[in-house]
């Protein structure tokens, strides 16, 4: 996959990568495993082609960014407002190294998972570094890209999953696991206070809050890949599934009240509906809804999920053709500015968005 051709099917500036510019590989390479029961093999198989070549593309524009622009890197990574971006590459390489493939594919998902817990870790300690730096600021400027740290977290066990990874390192999993659980709920608390402290505007509500729902999807995939492993007779069984209906019934609570968000915003508050590259964030969730839903379907004995699942997995699919449509159709225009004070932009564009508008526009 080219640089042009990563640009206009996903919508990211590649010659300028921003931290959150892995976005659209993570959506691509979800809806890619929740549209594979679907009867349309090629379609899953044409996806996760579009998510490994992106991959490579932009991995190689982020290298090249830290090269000859290693300025704005360190700038990036003290900016309590854009770090949590670089946690999208965490997430896409854990999302590549779980697709089920041959042995061939081994060899790579492996240096993927190594790379993906290599660099959650080192932007764990930075967080914390830049968190207690500005706590204060931080609070204020908390959204739902602080969930994907929880994401890069939890993708790490579907990832060594797929790999088959000797017994001993099921106890890892299993503590990484319970480790996401703990984050995922303490960075709701923490938006929880945001939201609670300080008003938040249409413009404001953004489509990353959709990963408050997605984190809490990849936690109940991350546990139904340990069920498996987990003996009848044990007594972490019970508790492993009764956390997993507990999240899952969180998220599934999420998502209508995330439908209405938007219906507010958009439809009460008028901000336009236009293209926007952060809307990959709304595409992944609805993705790993799907085969969270499946897996738990499976692991747990739970019927009706599952059909669910499969609904949801529609719903990915159709959501990515439309955010693909939107980015080909606005590459083939002439760019415009985006809106003051849209702060998504800066998920997959290369440099933050501008000061927010005028009360009156909101």
């Amino acid at each position: 996959m080219t640089r042009k051709m990563t640009e206009r099917v996903l919508g990211c500036r590649v010659r300028e990568p921003s931290p959150g510019c892995f976005a659209p590989v993570m959506a691509s390479g979800i809806v890619s495993r929740a549209a594979a029961p679907l009867g349309h093999p090629w379609a899953s198989d044409a996806l996760f082609a579009v998510a490994a070549g992106a991959y490579a593309v932009l991995t190689a524009a982020v290298v090249r960014r830290l090269i000859r622009h290693r300025d704005r890197v360190v700038r990036d990574l003290n900016d309590p407002a854009r770090i949590f971006g670089f946690f999208t590459f965490v997430a896409a390489s854990d999302v590549l190294a779980a697709r089920p493939a041959d042995a061939r594919w081994a060899p790579v998902a492996a240096v993927l998972l190594v790379a993906a817990v290599s660099v959650w870790a080192a932007l764990a300690g930075q967080v914390v570094r830049v968190l207690r730096r500005s706590w204060a600021t931080a609070l204020r400027r908390a959204d739902g890209s602080w969930f994907l740290s929880v994401v890069g977290l939890q993708s790490v066990v579907p990832a060594a999953a797929a790999l088959r990874l000797a017994t001993t390192w099921r106890t890892a999993e299993l503590v990484c696991w319970g480790a996401g659980v703990c984050l995922y709920a303490l960075v709701t608390g923490v938006t929880a206070i945001r939201l609670r402290r300080h008003r938040l505007t249409a413009r404001e509500l953004t489509p990353p809050y959709w990963v408050a729902m997605g984190s809490g999807a990849i936690s109940v995939l991350a546990g139904a890949r340990l069920l498996p492993g987990l003996a009848a007779g044990s007594p972490l069984r019970p508790v492993t599934v009764t956390v997993l209906l507990t999240v899952w019934c969180w998220a599934s609570c999420l998502l209508p009240l995330l439908v209405a968000a938007g219906v507010w915003r958009h439809g009460v508050r008028r901000v336009p509906l236009v293209h926007d590259p952060a809307w990959w964030t709304i595409v992944f969730p609805l993705g790993m809804y799907a085969v969270a839903t499946q897996a738990l379907g499976a692991g747990a004995g739970i019927a009706p999920p599952a059909g669910l699942g499969r609904a949801m997995a529609w719903a990915g699919t159709v959501a990515w053709l439309l955010v693909a449509t939107g980015a080909l159709v606005r590459g083939s225009r002439v760019p415009t500015p985006e809106p003051a004070g849209h702060r998504a932009a800066e998920l997959c564009t290369g440099e933050p968005a501008g000061p927010p508008g005028p009360p009156s526009t909101r």
